[in-house]
């Protein structure tokens, strides 16, 4: 049965406003007695408190909302580890939300936090929503972003990876390996971690004395399917290439894939270069090489962030750009 608080004080033989008091480990006004048998009757009636109806009444959940685009893609997993290790240190749960990359969803998740009273959000998609975010700040919810240079006015505190040096080091890598025909292939267009590798990709070709071929630069989507499906069509065009940087660990797999699928050798044929260090990328033969971001970290400084600012907790950085390395292993030369 589901038990109300009402339930718990008739059985006690108290007043709701008792049980509510023992619930809150308030002392005042409730004996050492009449607290012990309170708790034993809720332990025998199993009774779990309404954590929506506290929420209201104490203006605090202990919950933190977490939106990502996919939580299939092993880009987040490490991710939403560090943002549940750092909030279980401090008491508050995680409600995890998958937004597609689209802002019409993005947009009734977070109004979904503000009816379920999270205490803050979370926000790790990389497309803009800033004309909804403007809005969205009039409810007074603290704000994160991960990886989201868009909209960044709009949130109490943001942290991101270094995407267009990052990138520009993995064709800076290329270029001086000789390759001046690098294909570059990566994810969402319209999200900010492709935004800033292409410009990062761009300046390293413009500062190796390369003119971009428009036809080596695809976007599309963050799946093994995308870089498998992309380097098979090119091959079969014959467009040539001796290099492929990818903004995605998973595009590179599959490039990789399609590769190995026509004979090509990597890297003695082609050279290639992930982006993201997950764990597949050391599992996968051969070992990609591939640019990385401590993902853990900084998601983990992203809700410390958040608590911080939701605690009245002093915040001396509310901006936090963190740097890229390679990771040489053994699809490059």
């Amino acid at each position: 049965m589901n038990y109300s608080i009402s339930d718990v004080a008739r059985r006690a033989g108290v007043s709701t406003a008792t049980v509510s008091r023992v619930m809150n480990n308030k002392t005042n006004g409730v004996s050492s007695s009449t607290r012990e048998r309170v708790l034993a009757i809720m332990e025998e009636m199993n009774y779990r408190p309404s954590q929506l109806a506290r929420s209201i009444a104490l203006n605090h959940s202990n919950i933190i909302g977490v939106i990502i685009p996919d939580v299939s893609n092993l880009f987040y997993p490490q991710m939403l580890r560090g943002i549940d290790d750092y909030l279980n240190t401090r008491g508050y749960s995680m409600m995890l939300f998958n937004s597609d990359s689209d802002p019409e969803r993005e947009k009734k998740q977070l109004l979904s936090m503000v009816d379920n009273r999270v205490d803050g959000v979370i926000l790790c998609s990389g497309v803009s929503n800033e004309a909804f975010l403007k809005e969205y700040r009039t409810y007074g919810m603290p704000l994160a972003l991960i990886g989201r240079t868009f909209d960044s006015a709009y949130a109490d505190c943001s942290i991101i990876g270094d995407n267009e040096q990052g990138m520009y080091d993995s064709a800076s890598l290329m270029l001086s390996h000789g390759h001046k025909r690098i294909l570059y292939l990566d994810g969402t267009a319209g999200a900010a971690g492709p935004i800033y590798r292409l410009r990062g990709y761009r300046h390293a070709l413009q500062d190796g004395g390369v003119t971009p071929d428009e036809g080596l630069i695809l976007r599309g989507e963050f799946s093994i399917q995308f870089g498998y499906d992309m380097v098979l069509s090119l091959l079969d065009e014959g467009k040539e290439f001796t290099a492929i940087v990818s903004g995605s660990d998973l595009v590179a797999i599959g490039a990789i894939k399609a590769l190995r699928s026509r004979g090509i050798r990597v890297p003695e044929d082609i050279e290639v270069m992930g982006f993201d260090n997950i764990e597949l990328s050391e599992i996968f033969e051969p070992k990609l090489s591939t640019v990385s971001k401590p993902h853990y970290e900084i998601a983990s400084q992203a809700a410390k962030m958040l608590i911080s600012t939701i605690e009245n907790e002093e915040l001396p950085i509310r901006r936090m750009t963190v740097a890229s390395t390679l990771i040489l292993r053994d699809t490059t030369r």
